[in-house]
This record gives C-alpha cells, sequence and structure tokens, in this order.
C-alpha cells in the first residue's frame, strides 16, 4: 500500500513539472546583447544601439540595462537615456543606476574588480524588432571605467 502511494505521488509531480515545463515556453524571453566600450570609456556622443528580434511579434514585458564597471568609474550614480518605443508610443525614460554607497562600496555584483549593475524600465508592450537606443546623460564627456553595457528583456507572462 505504501509502495502504491509513493508511486502516485512521485507520478504526480512529474506530471505537475511537466506541465509547468510546457507552460514555460513563452516567445518573448529570448533577447540579450552587449557591447563593449573601447578603452573602457563611454563617450556623452556615444549612443549604443539594440535590434531586439523575438519569436513573436508582438512582446509584453520590462526592457533591463545592464553596466558593467571596473572601480575607475569615479561616482555613485550613472545617469542614462533609452529611447524605445512602448505600446507604438516613441518613449524616452532616464534611468538612475545607484552604482557605489555613500561609503563609496560598489553595489553592484561581480568577480575581482568588475562590478555588474541593472535597472528595469516600466513595463510595456514591445514591438520586435524596433531600435533601443542607450546613451550615459551624465555632465562629463567621457566616463571611465566602463566596459560593457547590455540590454535584455524581461518578459510579462
Amino acid at each position: 500500500m505504501m509502495k502504491r502511494r509513493m508511486h502516485w505521488l512521485w507520478s504526480l509531480q512529474c506530471g505537475l513539472l511537466c506541465a509547468a515545463t510546457a507552460c514555460t515556453d513563452y516567445k518573448c524571453n529570448d533577447f540579450s546583447e552587449y557591447h563593449s566600450l573601447k578603452s573602457e570609456e563611454w563617450r556623452y556622443d556615444d549612443t549604443l544601439r539594440y535590434l531586439p528580434v523575438h519569436d513573436d511579434s508582438v512582446c509584453t514585458g520590462r526592457l533591463a540595462v545592464a553596466v558593467s564597471h571596473t572601480g575607475d568609474y569615479p561616482y555613485t550614480e550613472l545617469w542614462l537615456e533609452v529611447t524605445h518605443r512602448s505600446d507604438s508610443v516613441l518613449r524616452r525614460d532616464t534611468v538612475a543606476m545607484q552604482v557605489a554607497d555613500r561609503f563609496g562600496s560598489w553595489l553592484g555584483q561581480g568577480i575581482g574588480s568588475i562590478f555588474q549593475i541593472s535597472d528595469t524600465l516600466a513595463p510595456g508592450v514591445h514591438v520586435s524588432g524596433s531600435p533601443v537606443l542607450v546613451r550615459q546623460i551624465m555632465r562629463r564627456d567621457t566616463l571611465p571605467g566602463i566596459n560593457r553595457v547590455g540590454l535584455f528583456f524581461v518578459p510579462i507572462e
């Protein structure tokens, strides 16, 4: 009797796992791209262009920006401007990323001297193939210590 009950529970767990796996075939979670910056500097007029293409033509979710930096980054914040089309409206979002606390300790995750921080934009409908532009809007012509900037899509199911 106990063996039969254990077998039934095991079968139920396997069935639920298979059903959950089948339901996660969402076609909008397939985009991420990073741009490496030459000499670990990001100039004010260097606009990075991303072209998110999904398996589905329209996806609902959030765009997320990730930045990798070294200990040479001199500020506690990083301000970015992200231009994208969401809900068929051209949007220009300002993203303020906290890079370090008030004592100068880095807040991002990383190994060695490279840290990564990320932040998400407001949710919306993203059309596959519509460009996304990212640029730094700090009041300095060239930012030292920034080595990679990435964009990825976080779907809302």
